[in-house]
This record gives structure tokens, C-alpha cells and sequence, in this order.
């Protein structure tokens, strides 16, 4: 098998389970070989190594496994992750959310937070290399993304400023920190959700209860209980409604919402009292 037979083979197999199958096997196959995408279009004819390795891995992203999954690692911000499953795959969204912290954290030169929901890790990890001097302790209640993001921590040199803990919410968080950021989960129980993200990806990082805004108003009381002065989080598009009628009841000195690329809302950032 060529790589031109590889990859029309691969696009053909892929057609039902993703909007790009060319795109996607070019992906595969580069990974597969150790190559860029750039070796497959200057070497069309030449013979794939081990092309039953290679279509297996094509069957997996055919059943809509993902394809971060798959090759063991997510591009997010400007670095490579470790992902595996039972770890929620960094979305770039979330990119956002770390800018509207990083504004807070530069301007009022914060040097200790809390991340919920560490998960691969990512937002602790962009955050400890953009500030230097910053301090974060980052929970998580489950022990494969906490295993994860020591890892990604360590291999990008951030892990002595990223403490990790096993905990809920901030349950098994007694010091001061001045800011809490996360990426919680905040869908509904019963929505429906495409298969690579429903059959693969941790429920608990997913679904925040029936409605999927609990956990989110949740995490807010906590932090105004705790006299942390801000919050960053992400949230659904759906949910800026729920979520302002619920800082107007319980009383916050501010709260910004920001949107997404496509125009959605997407989370908020709150100055407590």
C-alpha cells in the first residue's frame, strides 16, 4: 500500500465519522509514519510501513473515537499534551478563558490561585509559563487527570509551580489564594452529544447536573464563602441567563461575560466583594 492508496483508503473509511476525512487522514497517516503532512505530499508512492498498524487506527476514529485520543496527545495554546481517556481533551475555547484570566492576574498582580478541574492540566499549564512567579494549586476529584497533568506539568517545567491535589471543588484547599479559574463541567444530563465526545470522553468532566449549571453556581458560592476576590469560568452558551440572575441574588461586586469565536457565550469573570 502506497501513501496515496493509504490515505483514499483511510478518506473512504472516515467519511461518516468526520467533517474532514482527508484532513484527518492525512493526520493519521503522518503520525503513523513519524512524518509531517508535508513527507506524504512530496512522497505519494511510497510504501507504508506496517499498513495494518496504520488501519487500525483508522478503525478506532471510525467508530468516532477521537482522534486526540488516538495519537495520545492535543494541540492547545502553543504547546503538545498528553491526553488519554478518562481526561477531557483541551478545546480551544477554553484558550479564551485563560486570556481573560491572565488579564486579571497581570493587572493585579496576582501570585497565588486555584484551578477546579485540573484535568490534562492545560489552563495550570499556560497560566505557570505565561507568570513565572505564579503559585497554583489544582484539583481535580478524579486520579487518571491528575496522573495526566503531572506529566504535561513536568515535561513543560511548570510542575514546581503547580501543586496538584485530589479533591472536590476546594474541599482540600485551607490556604489564601486571590483567584480561582476553571473549566467545569456544565452540560445538561440529558443532552445529546456527538458520539466521539459522548462514548469516549469522562462523564465527569462533562455533565454539571440536570439542568448543568449547578456545579457552576456552586463553584461561585464557594468562592464568595471563601472571600476569594475573583473567579474566572468557562460556561455553556446557554447558560449567561441562569447565571446572572443567580450573582444578582447572592450578590457579587461584578460579573463580565465574554464570548467565544462563534459569537457564543462562553464564560465569565467575576469580582467578588
Amino acid at each position: 500500500m502506497t501513501v496515496t492508496q493509504a490515505l483514499n483508503w483511510a478518506r473512504e473509511k472516515l467519511q461518516t465519522s468526520c467533517e474532514r476525512p482527508q484532513f484527518e487522514a492525512e493526520l493519521l497517516l503522518a503520525h503513523h509514519l513519524g512524518k509531517d503532512r508535508t513527507y506524504l505530499i512530496l512522497h505519494p508512492d511510497e510504501i507504508v510501513a506496517d499498513a495494518a498498524g496504520f488501519e487500525r487506527l483508522v478503525e478506532r476514529r471510525a467508530k468516532h473515537e477521537p482522534y486526540e485520543y488516538i495519537v495520545g496527545e492535543a494541540s492547545f495554546y502553543d504547546v503538545h499534551l498528553k491526553v488519554a481517556p478518562g481526561v477531557l481533551i483541551p478545546r480551544p475555547e477554553t484558550e479564551l478563558l485563560i486570556d481573560h484570566a491572565a488579564k486579571i492576574i497581570e493587572r493585579e498582580k496576582i501570585t497565588s490561585i486555584a484551578e477546579i478541574g485540573v484535568g490534562s492540566g492545560a489552563i495550570s499549564i499556560i497560566l505557570a509559563r505565561k507568570f513565572p512567579h505564579l503559585h497554583i494549586i489544582a484539583t481535580d476529584i478524579c486520579d487518571i487527570p491528575l496522573k495526566i497533568a503531572a506529566q504535561n506539568a513536568k515535561h513543560l517545567g511548570v510542575s514546581e509551580q503547580i501543586e496538584l491535589r485530589k479533591s472536590n471543588l476546594l474541599d482540600e484547599v485551607s490556604e489564601s489564594v486571590e483567584m480561582v479559574v476553571s473549566n467545569p463541567p456544565y452540560i445538561a444530563q440529558d443532552a445529546l452529544l456527538e458520539a466521539n465526545v459522548a462514548h469516549y470522553e469522562p462523564k465527569e468532566a462533562l455533565f454539571g447536573g440536570n439542568v448543568g449549571d449547578e456545579l457552576l453556581k456552586q463553584i461561585i458560592l464557594e468562592v464568595k464563602q471563601r472571600r476569594i476576590k475573583w473567579l474566572a469560568c468557562e460556561m455553556g452558551y446557554d447558560q449567561k441567563a441562569p447565571i446572572q440572575a443567580f450573582v444578582n441574588e447572592v450578590g457579587v461586586k461584578s460579573v463580565t461575560f465574554y464570548k467565544d469565536l462563534a459569537g457564543l457565550d462562553r464564560g465569565f469573570v467575576i469580582a467578588f466583594e
